[in-house]
């Protein structure tokens, strides 16, 4: 079996980021599995094609793939009947890079898919409305209403928890 011998700002790329793209992805997702997958795809989408990316937007460019690509699977679960419910929650302190905030993750995925999606999208993948709303299929607007509606709960849930 050979080894494949990509780019090697690709795989530095991918060394220092598939972290972050994982969690990015697990966030969307929801659950390990979809999210190593779609890292997977991700990756080897990119990779044949990598020579065309700008350096300076070579890991943002990567975050809309696997953004996207997340989008596609949740899509895909809507049309697909199944017998449970898929995992939401993470488990194991050691999993998230931010254990302390387990609590807010947790709040996050109490939300309903939209809002949800337009949160990670906007503060973990750091992607601008008119992004957002590409990748979720809607306009911008309705990706700060979403945003906005989802941010008002958060609020209330952390309040009430005090």
């Amino acid at each position: 079996m050979t080894k494949w011998q990509g780019d090697a700002r690709f795989l530095r790329v991918v060394d220092e980021h598939s972290s972050a793209l994982f969690h990015l992805a697990l966030l969307l997702t929801g659950n390990r599995a979809d999210a190593e997958d779609v890292v997977q795809d991700s990756l080897m989408a990119v990779a044949d094609r990598w020579s065309t990316v700008r350096k300076p937007s070579s890991f943002a460019y990567l975050k809309r793939v696997v953004a996207n690509r997340s989008m596609d699977v949740l899509r895909a679960r809507r049309t697909i009947p199944v017998a449970e419910l898929p995992d939401r929650a993470v488990t194991g302190d050691s999993f998230l890079r931010f254990e302390e905030d387990q609590r807010f993750f947790a709040l996050v995925n109490t939300l309903p898919e939209g809002q949800k999606n337009t949160l990670v999208l906007r503060f973990f993948a750091d992607l601008d409305d008119r992004a957002i709303g590409r990748i979720l299929g809607c306009s911008a607007q309705t990706v700060r209403s979403q945003a906005s509606r989802g941010l008002e709960k958060l609020r209330r849930s952390v309040e009430v928890n005090r």
